[in-house]
């Protein structure tokens, strides 16, 4: 028993040593420690509402007791500036799993990048991805660590978020939602149903409701996906000059009539 503690604290350590390699160890100012584990909103508290961003602007909660705003399960973060440091986290319970992170910034011209924290430029472990970057809407899908060996357990997966170029000027507003698959990499591997190979791609047209509910939003959904294009109504008509309705006056009378006299008068010159 101890040196299986040993062995888990020693898998746990490692991993915990990569991310503290990019993002330290010395608290914000509010005490919190750079490196940080995720933490699951339970599917009840995620909210599929348009007007997500009016709750989290007038800070009230649109389900009751849910301890804050989490359009389609995303939680908020802060890239600080400069990514100094980076958003530096831990997954629990994601040893030898598919472990899927979708990302979103406001900032349109923000280069972000998902990195895999224990991929230390000379080789790698059964990830088949290292990083993922990109502007907007992010996606990545990583094999957690290697399988376990000798009596270990699977090593959690950890991974850091930085800024490759767009943002240099001030902190960045993020979106991050992590999932891990619920079968292992050796349980996955039974048969075509289960194959833990696709299970990312597969989650990408998988309904929350389950396949018998197709209505339900997808579990490929973003926060700005849930805000609508145009909004329902708008609150002000656009009034062209000489206080006409737009789309009821599209240009002033007077100059139509003055031409069309002009005009008649010319032919019957």
């Amino acid at each position: 028993m101890t040196l299986i503690s040993v062995f888990l604290l020693s898998a746990l350590a490692d991993i915990q040593a990569d991310l503290e390699g990019y993002c330290g160890t010395t608290p914000d100012e509010n005490g919190n420690l750079p490196v940080t584990n995720w933490t699951d909103v339970p599917i009840e508290d995620w909210y599929f509402g348009n007007d997500w961003d009016e709750f989290l602007a007038n800070g009230t909660e649109p389900i009751e007791g849910a301890g804050g705003v989490f359009p389609a399960g995303f939680r908020p973060y802060t890239l600080s500036h400069y990514s100094e440091p980076p958003i530096c986290m831990l997954v629990p319970e994601s040893g030898d799993k598919k472990v899927e992170i979708l990302l979103e910034s406001p900032l349109g011209n923000a280069n972000l990048c998902i990195h895999d924290a224990s991929y230390d430029k000379v080789g790698q472990n059964n990830v088949g991805n290292i990083e993922n970057c990109g502007t907007g809407k992010i996606y990545a899908c990583f094999t957690a660590a290697t399988v376990a060996t000798d009596g270990q357990d699977p090593e959690d997966f950890g991974f850091y978020v930085s800024c490759d170029q767009g943002c240099e000027d001030s902190d960045v507003d993020v979106w991050i939602r992590v999932r891990i698959s619920p079968t292992s990499w050796d349980q996955g591997k039974t048969g075509v149903a289960n194959d833990l190979e696709h299970w990312c791609e597969k989650e990408r047209g998988t309904h929350v409701g389950g396949e018998d509910d197709l209505d339900s939003a997808l579990y490929y959904t973003y926060p700005s996906d849930l805000v609508p294009d145009e909004p329902s109504e708008y609150p002000f008509h656009i009034r062209q000059i000489f206080g006409r309705n737009a789309g009821s006056q599209p240009r002033p009378v007077w100059i139509t009539t003055a031409l069309a006299v002009v005009g008649l008068a010319f032919l019957l010159a």
